[in-house]
């Protein structure tokens, strides 16, 4: 099976997995998806409960993948172990990803 995530999709992995190293919840977080064509994907988040909003993250492309993985076993109930994720840079629609799980 493939899976395609589009921008929202991705950002919303990313904010599943910024509140879990913040202990808080993703509707909390506000993340903004980077690309360079030289050093690759990133993302920054930032937890906007009141007290919180020092708190920044950055994201790897690595911590990315995985915030797809765990958004994907949390709320879809996939195996991590079992999915190949892939991120793209599409200069009209953004950062994407495509799935496939085995």
């Amino acid at each position: 099976m493939k899976l395609h995530f589009n921008e929202q999709d991705v950002i919303d992995a990313c904010c599943v997995m910024a509140a879990q190293r913040t202990n808080g919840n993703p509707q909390d977080m506000d993340v903004d998806l980077q690309f360079n064509p030289n050093t690759g994907f990133a993302a920054e988040a930032k937890d906007t409960r009141d007290g919180y909003g020092n708190v920044h993250l950055h994201l790897t492309e690595q911590n990315m993948i995985d915030g797809i993985a765990t958004y994907l076993a949390e709320y879809h109930n996939f195996i991590p172990e079992r999915l190949q994720i892939d991120l793209l840079f599409n200069e009209g629609t953004g950062i994407e990803a495509d799935i496939i799980v085995e």
